[in-house]
């Protein structure tokens, strides 16, 4: 039987533990196939920033301080901005098409 959820708690207690546990076990595997395949006997340590595998150590912990940070806020907010954020989204899209740089006889970003 499946859990219902009210919307006055925050969506930390909504989380499917088994999903993120495999969203980490990728995430780690990912980063050590990087380590290994830049591998430099110079640079030995995993932790150094100076290389590919150290920024991306980077990112990662960058991320899962994002990842908390969203589940801390109120899930009423995404509900009463979703339309906002579309409508930006949306004008985004069509002014590229106006005021884009043209890169490669294709036109994108600003």
């Amino acid at each position: 039987m499946r859990k219902e959820y009210s919307y006055s708690k925050s969506s930390f207690y909504a989380i499917d533990w088994v999903m993120v546990l495999l969203y980490i076990a990728l995430v780690f595997f990912g980063w050590v196939n990087v380590y290994a395949s830049v591998y430099n006997e110079e640079h030995s340590q995993i932790f150094d920033i100076t290389q590919r595998y150290g920024k991306q150590m980077i990112w990662i912990v960058l991320a899962g301080l994002l990842a908390m940070a969203i589940l801390f806020i109120d899930p009423k907010f995404f509900s009463s901005t979703a339309l906002f954020f579309y409508g930006v989204m949306m004008v985004m899209l069509i002014a590229v098409l106006f005021f884009g740089k043209t890169i490669n006889n294709s036109r994108s970003w600003f």
